[in-house]
């Protein structure tokens, strides 16, 4: 079995950017090249300016690159819970992006002709209790009452097989916006755009501190080269070292994992997921799986390991979940095996502002990224052209670290216990 990422291992091909030597200028550097940079990137040289991306490794290594490709609508949590926490005025906004960062995806792989099997199939939410499908129906009733959104269709128990050839689950919705795509290519794809409009981007180049001189310049250091620059952005998200402390004490990594089996007969993938939707369910340790262009089905879940032995273990059970709900994959071969990083906020929502020494950020999409990630960028281009509107209801005034973030993996242990428990026991 290989541990390289399916992704990775039917990617297009990959241009080798070089590493930063000696010292360049720009308008803007940017701090990560994954879609929050790249996008960034993007639409800052449409705008005119010159921008630098510093990518630790390889352009699309992180989250951008090993997600499940899944283009979702929405965020952690429902819009009512949302309405009832920040505002109904501001969950209609957050909802109006969540449905624009997937037309931005997909205006800009048709603008730039990016080759990543871009689908808006619409994704499907499976209940994995009778108790979770009736919150789907109270939640299709808040959409269109107060939302005024009417994509999302509930499915019954009985009709299950319109959507699955699977029993585990008792029911679902479709929200027919929803997409998903290869997220490896599109990232390829949108560093060659960001390239074509005159960004300049350099891989295993590391920024390990950034300064001001004198002249109010920032520099952002490596360890072959300096970049000077008017401003600077950190897009790391779960990737965020030790560059910004404030930043990286704001987020909380967590490990997910996901399997590929080898291509499968093509009556069988379109039985299993009949009209190739992004998939999920509603454990609290979800599952979230899909078809892909050549017919695997790629299958995901949650991850951490504290040794080898335990990470083989969990994909090992991965698998096991995977025939729990597909018994006809009892026989398909496991072909690749590999791991990424979500980031979560304290308020498991994504954050996107500027901190006081100037420095522009977004992270924490909590497993969203590959839609949300995209709009990010552009508005903080936005912010730097000073195009922005100044109520994006994700913007944070001022970034506040998490209390007692160093015990967080502690803690996110003991929610994993307890998340498995609610999964087994409750109803």
């Amino acid at each position: 079995m290989d541990l390289l990422s399916m992704w990775e291992a039917t990617a297009n091909q990959r241009p080798k950017y070089e590493i930063l030597q000696g010292d360049q200028h720009c308008d803007v550097v940017i701090i990560g090249g994954g879609y929050s940079g790249l996008s960034t990137s993007y639409h800052l040289q449409e705008k005119g300016f010159n921008t630098i991306i510093l990518e630790k490794g390889k352009v699309g290594g992180g989250a951008s690159g090993r997600n499940g490709g899944q283009v979702l609508t929405g965020y952690l949590g429902s819009m009512e819970y949302w309405a009832k926490k920040k505002g109904l005025k501001a969950a209609k906004q957050m909802w109006e992006m969540s449905l624009s960062s997937i037309d931005l995806i997909e205006n800009i792989i048709e603008k730039n002709s990016i080759s990543c099997d871009f689908k808006r199939n619409g994704d499907f939410f499976a209940a994995y209790k009778p108790s979770h499908l009736e919150a789907m129906k109270r939640d299709q009733e808040f959409m269109a009452s107060e939302l005024d959104y009417h994509e999302i269709k509930v499915i019954e128990k009985a009709d299950l097989q319109d959507e699955m050839n699977t029993t585990i689950y008792h029911g679902g919705r479709v929200d027919a916006k929803s997409a998903h795509f290869h997220p490896l290519n599109y990232v390829l794809g949108l560093a060659e755009a960001a390239e074509k409009f005159g960004a300049q981007i350099y891989e295993h180049s590391e920024a390990f501190s950034i300064v001001k001189n004198g002249n109010g310049k920032k520099i952002a250091n490596t360890k072959h080269g300096r970049v000077f620059a008017d401003h600077v952005v950190i897009v790391t998200n779960a990737y965020s070292g030790d560059l910004n402390e404030t930043i990286k004490k704001s987020v909380v990594p967590i490990e997910s994992i996901m399997i590929s089996t080898e291509p499968l007969p093509e009556e069988l993938i379109k039985d299993l997921i009949k009209n190739d939707r992004a998939v999920f369910d509603s454990k609290e340790l979800l599952y979230y799986f899909r078809r892909t262009a050549d017919n695997r089905l790629a299958f995901g879940g949650s991850g951490r390991s504290s040794s080898k032995r335990d990470q083989n273990s969990l994909y090992d059970n991965l698998r096991k979940g995977m025939v729990n709900v597909f018994p006809q994959l009892e026989e398909a071969r496991i072909e690749y095996q590999w791991s990424g990083k979500v980031a979560f906020t304290k308020d498991m929502l994504p954050y996107i502002g500027k901190m006081e020494d100037g420095t522009h950020y977004a992270f924490g999409y909590g497993g969203h990224g590959a839609a949300m990630s995209s709009l990010l960028g552009k508005l903080i281009a936005e912010n730097i052209s000073d195009e922005s509107e100044s109520d994006n209801p994700l913007r944070i005034e001022k970034l506040r670290p998490i209390p007692f973030h160093s015990q967080n993996a502690t803690g996110v242990g003991v929610i994993k216990v307890y998340k498995q428990f609610k999964d087994r026991f409750l109803k």
